[in-house]
Order: structure tokens, then sequence, then C-alpha cells
């Protein structure tokens, strides 16, 4: 298991070297985002042009540090709730699924000659248990969400699992966002954040109970 654990500390070493690249240029400021969002509502796009720019920095989320509870509630501001929760549900799932494809794409064959058959086995039977809940509640914690996705890909969870529990860890984050965003709130929507986090996690649980979700390859 010591080599999951340095593949985990290798992807979050990465992933910080490249949040702080990009803080110290100054790309992903909350400030600068805002300015940016403001004027292309503005724009003659308008509306599309905000869109684009919440699906650019969310899908983008996977490699820099967007602050993406911000871009989700301007999403909300400037495009009323419904569209601001799709701009947010297509950007965040743009960053799980590509992520999740990479690694299963290019890794897994890697990731096996790294670890070796036993220790590969060992962590499937722990994806197999754990890796649902994981992916259903990582969705809304910055650089843990990104990190599972790609440890997603590694095993053998299906497209069709994963996509299901992204979308339901996601879906109601972004609703909230977009709500708060909708009614002019910046801040004290905590409890329904925490109400988004903790429906998914109960319908995973009657799920697992009335139909356990195997989580294998297809």
């Amino acid at each position: 298991m010591r080599a999951l654990a340095l593949i985990v500390i290798s992807l979050l070493g990465a992933m910080t070297l490249l949040f702080l690249a990009a803080e110290s240029l100054g790309w992903m400021d909350a400030q600068t985002i805002t300015k940016w969002m403001h004027s292309a509502s503005g724009s003659p796009a308008g509306r599309a042009a905000v869109a684009a720019i919440v699906f650019i920095l969310l899908a983008g989320d996977l490699l820099l540090p967007v602050p993406s509870s911000i871009v989700m509630t301007l999403a909300g501001a400037l495009l009323g709730w419904g569209a601001g929760t799709l701009a947010n549900f297509a950007g965040a799932m743009a960053s799980a699924l590509v992520g999740f494809a990479l690694c299963r794409r290019y890794g897994r064959n890697a990731f096996h000659r790294l670890v070796g058959t036993r220790d590969a086995a060992r962590i499937e039977r722990l994806a197999k248990h754990y890796g649902a809940w994981g992916i259903l509640l990582s969705r809304g914690v910055p650089m843990l969400t990104e990190i599972v996705s790609c440890l997603a890909g590694l095993s053998h969870i299906s497209w069709r699992a994963f996509l299901l529990l992204a979308g339901a860890g996601t879906l109601p984050l972004c609703c909230v966002y977009a709500w708060a965003g909708s009614r002019g709130l910046q801040s004290g929507f905590g409890w329904a954040l925490l109400i988004a986090l903790i429906l998914p996690a109960l319908g995973l649980a009657w799920l697992r109970w009335r139909m356990p979700l195997e989580p294998t390859a297809t």
C-alpha cells in the first residue's frame, strides 16, 4: 500500500505546484475572475460568454486553483438559478471526466506495474468497498475531488458508475451555489451546502442497502 500512498502524495504535490504557480502569476485571483465575468456579461455575447467562462474555468479546475465556489455563485448571479446550475454542472463534470479518462487511458498499466499484482488486487478491493463513498463525498472538497477522480480512473470502477456517482455529488453543490448567487447571497448559506452534501450520502446509503452497487468494469 506504500505505492498507493506514493501515488496520492505525488498527485497532491503536482497539483500543489501547479496551484502555487498559477497563484503567483495571478491567473486565478478571485477579484480578477469576478471582473472577467462581469465584463463578459456586458458584452454583446452576454449570457453565452458568461456560461462559456464558467465552463472553461470549472473544467480547468483539474489543473488550476480555480475558486470554484466563487465561480459557481457568480454563475447564479449573472445567469440565474437554472442556467447557472447547468453551466456549473457542465464545467464541474467535464473536470471530473477528463481526470478519470486520462488516468483510465494512460495510467492503469503504469499503475499496475508500479504497485504490483498483489497490491493492485488489494487496492481494487478497497475501491470496490469504499470508492463509491469517496467519489460522492469528495466533490465539494478542493484538490481531493481531482485526486479521487484520477484514482477512480486507475481502478476498475465502470464509466457508468463513476458518471452517476460524480453527478450525484456534483449537482446538489452546483444548485446550491447557483441559487445563492441568484439570491444575492455571498455567505450564510452553509446549511444549504450541508444539505447538498448530506442528501447524496443518504441516497447512496439507501441504494447500497436496497441494491448493493458493484463498481466493476464494463
